[in-house]
């Protein structure tokens, strides 16, 4: 496929689809040239099904469209102090990449999974852990990793697991939906993170719930994180995280009207 980066765009535009409703987001993916961030393979729903799980995965690999897996999230903690959580975790991490692999997709995206009220010697072991696996991780399958804020309230997890890595292929997803609902500004995720961020997901909330509402319709400040963004001058993946169809056209409508993002 013409990725949008083929395009002169800074950006490869991705949209999350779902097998239920394949053929309308295809429709979609085609008329605007999107790539495909995959995040239902990573979902109670399709893990807990073998076959649901086969039947995405063959849709997926025969769209041609995947350039990017979201990796498994829920309860994954893979820098945990409880090794046998840690060992669950970083199987279903090696799980979603071998995925991504089988896939043809080039990037995989991780939650952060620090818990975000205890820090000292707490986030000294999470941290060093995590850039210790994340390492090994990315040599180990060949693919770029992007670390997901998630439950983080401010940057400083993120950005204490980033100096401990040392494989340039480990890099920083920032959840614009997701800084709207922390306790730093998006000017601080921005400035904490901005030597390793290098991918965006976009989604807009009302600063209480990750409600994944289309972009506009929350309070998300879209011409500041257009800016902040655009101060980076790095090409990166974008996905917009919508729910449906609909909501997913809505957004690209919002960019397009004003320019974000360089739609």
């Amino acid at each position: 496929m013409n990725h949008s980066e083929d395009k002169g765009r800074k950006a490869l535009f991705q949209i999350q689809p779902m097998y239920a409703s394949r053929d309308e987001w295809e429709a979609l993916a085609v008329r605007e040239d999107l790539a495909y961030e995959i995040l239902e393979l990573a979902m109670p729903p399709a893990l807990n099904d073998p076959e649901r799980y086969r039947n995405c995965e063959e849709w997926y690999l025969k769209s041609d469209r995947v350039s990017s897996v979201h990796g498994s999230f829920i309860d994954v903690n893979p820098g945990s102090g409880d090794l046998k959580q840690q060992a669950l975790s970083r199987e279903r991490c090696m799980e979603s990449c071998l995925m991504a692999r089988r896939l043809g997709a080039k990037n995989v995206i991780f939650h952060s999974s620090c818990f975000p009220f205890l820090r000292g010697g707490y986030l000294d072991f999470w941290a060093g852990s995590c850039a210790e696996f994340y390492d090994k991780l990315t040599e180990d399958v060949d693919l770029n990793l992007y670390i997901e804020n998630s439950p983080d309230v401010d940057p400083m997890p993120i950005k204490e697991l980033m100096s401990r890595i040392t494989d340039r292929r480990v890099r920083v997803c920032l959840d614009i939906g997701h800084v709207n609902y922390s306790l730093a500004s998006l000017e601080q995720w921005f400035e904490e993170l901005h030597d390793w961020i290098a991918y965006l997901h976009l989604s807009d909330n009302s600063g209480m719930y990750d409600s994944h509402l289309a972009l506009g319709e929350g309070t998300v400040d879209w011409e500041k994180a257009d800016r902040l963004w655009r101060d980076l001058d790095t090409p990166m993946p974008i996905t917009i995280e919508t729910s449906s169809v609909g909501l997913a056209e809505q957004s690209i409508a919002f960019l397009r009207e004003y320019h974000y993002f360089q739609l």
